[in-house]
This record gives C-alpha cells, structure tokens and sequence, in this order.
C-alpha cells in the first residue's frame, strides 16, 4: 500500500473529480472502481491519484450511456489487452453518439429559424423569399391526393433506410440525416396533366430514381393554416400567367405559427424555371 498520507480520502477524490461521494460508494459495490485501501479500524476508504483517471472516463461512459456494467468486467479481467478492447469500442460509440448530438443541434437551430420566418410574413399573403437547394424523396399519388402524408413518409423511410429504421439513431450513417427536413406534398403541372407527390427532404449526396431536386432561387410563398395545394394555381394565378409548367411545393410546418406551438402551418412555395 502506498503511504496513507499520499491517499486521497472519498471527499477529496469527489472533490478533485467532480463526482459525488455516493457515486464513488456505488462504483465500490458495483466492482467499478474500489478504493486501494480500506481502513480496517474506521473504514475509511481511499484513493490513489492515479484512480481519478478513472473516476473521469467513469464520468465519460455515464454521458454516452455506455453501460458501466462492461467496464466492471474490464475491471475484473485486469487485463490491459481488454482495456484497450473496450476502450476502442466506448471511442466508437462516442463518436457516433456526438454526431448524433451534433444533427439534434442542428434541428434546435433550423426550428428557431423556422420561428423567425412565421414572425416575419403575414399568413395568407403571397411574399417572396430566397431558399437554398433542396432534395426530396417523393412519391407519386397521380392527379389526386389519396393517403395521409404520415403513411407515406413511413413508407418512403423504409424504401431508403430499411424497415428495421425507427429512430434516427438506427440510421447507419449520419451524413445522410436532414435535422427538421421538409415534409408535404408536391404538385406538378405541364401540359400533360397535373401529378401530385407526396416528398420528404433527404441529403443531398442522395441518387434515386424517386428523388427531385429544387434549385436554390428567389420564389413566391405563402403561409396558411389549413392546406392550400389544391387551390395553387388559383393562389398563384399573376404569378405563373402564360407559363403551362410549373411546381408548387406544400410543407407542413408546426413551428411557423405566431403564437400557438400546437397550429400546423401550411406554407406553399411556387418554383417556376425562366
């Protein structure tokens, strides 16, 4: 044992360490991380410096939820072999649980964006805006809308991840989320007919049969509260005179209302090519 007066006391390793002297009493009866000395007159425990090492990736494995049960089983093995196994496993997980974090950041951003966009256009008048490039997965319903758009967003998920995709956490690489992606319809016209889709926005760097692209550009929108699509070229009529093709998209948006976070905004959006 090394000298006691070198040892820290369970207070002053909660101290260093940030941890609590109950957490450090739970990785005691856990077999996480056992004091190296034991005072058999007082029962006072103590820790050597080295241990806080351990107290702080103990820290680390509680913040990306990584049981500490496998790190007790490191811990029994006393194998440095397995260490370095489970610590190159937990590096794994980390990362994929902080670009997990990183896109759930990215959609509190792009909703607080939304926010400011409700605040700034009156609902039920055509304004014009810029938007960047957007790429939706879509689905044709044909000349007629058929299927609540819940279904077949479910349904386009599927085709692209897999059913066994939940969760955005089940998706296997994290490039391909959108954080707070377009969903809602599109409504095509040219002078063969009008077609309805139903789309939900994926990365860009995705190549399907089934996917469109909108190019970046200045359009004409409109923000409502009930949906509007089936009214679109009435809504539009100044806006696409003379021009026999055109897009309408429709979004769905919980967070463009003013005042109620529960009012589903409709905002319509008219991409016309010169």
């Amino acid at each position: 044992m090394n000298n006691k007066n070198e040892l820290l006391t369970v207070g002053e390793m909660a101290k260093l360490t940030g941890v609590g002297i109950r957490a450090l009493h739970y990785y005691e009866r856990k077999n996480i991380l056992k004091p190296v000395y034991t005072d058999p007159d007082t029962g006072y425990r103590y820790y050597s410096f080295s241990q806080s090492i351990f107290v702080s990736m103990i820290k680390n494995l509680v913040e990306f939820d990584i049981p500490l049960k496998e790190f007790s089983d490191v811990v029994e093995t006393d194998d440095m072999t397995v260490l370095k196994n489970f610590l190159e496993q937990s590096i794994e997980t980390m990362e994929r649980k902080s670009k997990l974090l990183k896109a759930a950041i990215g959609g509190f951003e792009k909703v607080l964006q939304k926010m400011e966009i409700g605040k700034q256009y009156e609902v039920g008048q055509i304004h014009q805006r810029k938007f960047e490039e957007k790429s939706y997965y879509t689905k044709q319903y044909g000349q007629a809308i058929t299927e609540r758009i819940e279904s077949v967003i479910l349904e386009m998920t599927h085709e692209l991840y897999g059913n066994n995709v939940r969760r955005v956490a089940d998706i296997d690489d994290f490039d391909d989320i959108i954080p707070a992606p377009d969903i809602g319809y599109v409504y095509q016209y040219s002078p063969n007919g009008i077609n309805y889709y139903g789309f939900f926005e994926i990365a860009k760097h995705f190549t399907h049969k089934n996917a469109i692209t909108i190019p970046a550009g200045t359009y004409f929108f409109r923000q409502d509260e009930s949906s509007q699509i089936g009214n679109a070229r009435e809504i539009f009529k100044e806006q696409i005179e003379d021009r026999d093709t055109f897009m309408v998209v429709e979004t769905e948006e919980l967070l463009l209302s003013k005042t109620k976070v529960s009012q589903i905004m409709y905002e319509l959006r008219l991409i016309v090519h010169n």
